[in-house]
């Protein structure tokens, strides 16, 4: 009971010390269609919410010159907000790209995203991304509306209702199909809109995924054409915010599509404690930390929602923690400095 109030009180005494650890890198260079006024709401919103949680700090560039390694290191993710076009990086730059995926980092990607590089000459990007728009029709027109169906229990759709619930949205929907489109095949689905018309590329079809890629996290939505969602639309304002708090590694999720637990991460990289939350109604759990090698170093039983591990005897580097609820169980990363 000592050790349980002790780790509670440490607990807390963290809490209030934490403050925006987590760094985000807002991308919006365009070679094609510039959403201006999407980008310019998309980058108000994006920083309004990291302050709002104090969870991250923003950062905004269209300079592919930040797309070094060094500089990249500052970040947990990397949003790419509404871009489009191709040869936005070059070679060097895609590679540190790349190699800061392969290291952890995030991805995001809003709307036109999948309007970019989409010659297929950067695989890594079109397979980390998840689509490539089909060339002429791109897309529905502009505030077509239509009913989405949640596909997989997730932090970024878990708010909108339960898997077969439906979120009715005025988008402009993207089409994949046709005329040099793709979808990775390693994409795992959120949401479907239904068939927005009677050619064989308006077939009901996914329209936001996520997914481990290359070392990293990834998350994508089409949805983001206009400026107003950014601003009033809270089911979109959501969407986005578990979208970044996925990719940035604060958000863990745990189970299948009938029951999916969000489990929130409050500081990677750890020093003295490794805390997170967890939804009171799952209680308890088991949480496993392993060694890069495979070696078990901790194993515990998670009996609050506010929960603090003592880690400071671990040795500095990486480790894996494994958090089982009944039979169902999920996985993340973190580092010990």
């Amino acid at each position: 009971m000592k050790t349980q109030i002790f780790l509670i009180s440490l607990f807390f005494s963290y809490l209030a010390a934490v403050s925006a650890q987590e760094k985000v890198l807002v991308f919006t260079k365009t070679n094609g269609f510039r959403h201006a006024g999407a980008i310019d709401a998309g980058k108000q919103m994006i920083t309004d919410l990291g302050n709002t949680n104090g969870l991250w700090d923003t950062d905004f560039t269209e300079n592919p010159d930040d797309f070094t390694t060094n500089t990249l290191s500052n970040y947990n993710a990397v949003i790419w907000l509404n871009t489009s076009g191709n040869n936005l990086l070059n070679a060097d730059q895609r590679q540190a790209f790349e190699d800061f995926i392969a290291g952890g980092g995030g991805f995001l990607g809003i709307h036109a995203a999948t309007d970019t590089y989409r010659d297929r000459s950067w695989f890594f990007y079109n397979e980390l991304v998840g689509a490539i728009i089909q060339t002429n029709p791109n897309h529905t027109r502009n505030n077509f509306n239509a009913d989405m169906e949640i596909v997989s229990g997730h932090p970024t759709v878990n708010f909108l209702g339960n898997v077969g619930d439906t979120w009715n949205k005025s988008e402009e929907y993207y089409y994949w199909k046709n005329n040099g489109g793709q979808l990775f095949a390693g994409n795992i689905n959120l949401l479907m809109v239904e068939a927005t018309g009677s050619n064989d590329y308006d077939e009901a079809r996914p329209i936001s995924w996520y997914k481990e890629y290359g070392g990293g996290r990834s998350f994508y939505t089409a949805l983001g054409h206009n400026a107003s969602d950014y601003i009033d639309n809270t089911n979109f304002i959501k969407h986005i915010e578990e979208g970044i708090k996925y990719v940035i590694g604060n958000t863990l999720s745990i189970g299948d599509q009938k029951e999916n637990i969000a489990v929130k991460i409050l500081q990677n990289p750890v020093q003295e404690v490794l805390a997170f939350t967890i939804e009171e109604t799952h209680l308890p759990k088991e949480l496993y930390i392993y060694t890069i090698s495979g070696a078990r170093v901790l194993s515990t039983e998670v009996t609050t929602a506010n929960t603090a591990i003592a880690v400071s005897y671990l040795p500095k580097g990486l480790y894996i923690a494994k958090l089982i609820s009944d039979t169902q169980e999920g996985f993340f990363k973190f580092i010990k400095e």
